[in-house]
């Protein structure tokens, strides 16, 4: 944990583009080949495209995390949806997952969402059962070759909102 004594957190920028997206891949490789069959691993190194990213950063919210000026980790949400939460694998099990967490789930409630929802990967589903998440099914998508891609639908409650009026 004396690692994140030296981690920052911002907001992505549209120069981070490239720095970003190797973060994805770099992680995608070392972390889903373990789990999932090869079409399912290039199905998720297709998912996160410029384009995908490029666009969530406009309509929602992206976290990185800065070792120094090197990017380890990254989190995003649009609307009450968190995508794309990468760790590098490094730096993982350092608590860095569950920075970009709390810092995703504290912009929700900031925004007035009470119920955060996300689809985890088979390597990440206990890391989303430690903070809270509940599984509300098990789903897949079928990929080339008729292989499949197995993941959780999770969602949180991160507490009601006292509105005006309400009690």
């Amino acid at each position: 944990m004396s690692e994140q004594n030296h981690i920052s957190t911002r907001i992505f920028r549209p120069s981070d583009l490239a720095a970003l997206k190797s973060l994805v891949q770099t992680t995608i490789d070392a972390c889903y080949p373990k789990v999932y069959p090869k079409e399912a691993v290039q199905f998720f190194k297709d998912w996160h495209s410029d384009e995908k990213m490029l666009k969530d950063a406009k309509e929602g919210y992206i976290i990185l995390l800065l070792k120094d000026t090197r990017i380890v980790g990254t989190g995003t949400i649009v609307g009450e949806d968190v995508k794309r939460v990468f760790v590098d694998p490094i730096f993982q099990r350092c608590g860095f997952g569950r920075l970009i967490m709390r810092k995703l789930e504290e912009r929700a409630v900031s925004t007035g969402i009470d119920v955060v929802r996300l689809d985890a990967s088979l390597p990440s589903k206990t890391f989303y059962d430690v903070l809270g998440y509940v599984t509300l099914e098990r789903a897949f998508r079928e990929v080339e070759n008729n292989k499949r891609l197995d993941f959780y639908k999770m969602e949180k409650a991160l507490g009601v909102r006292v509105r005006n009026g309400d009690q």
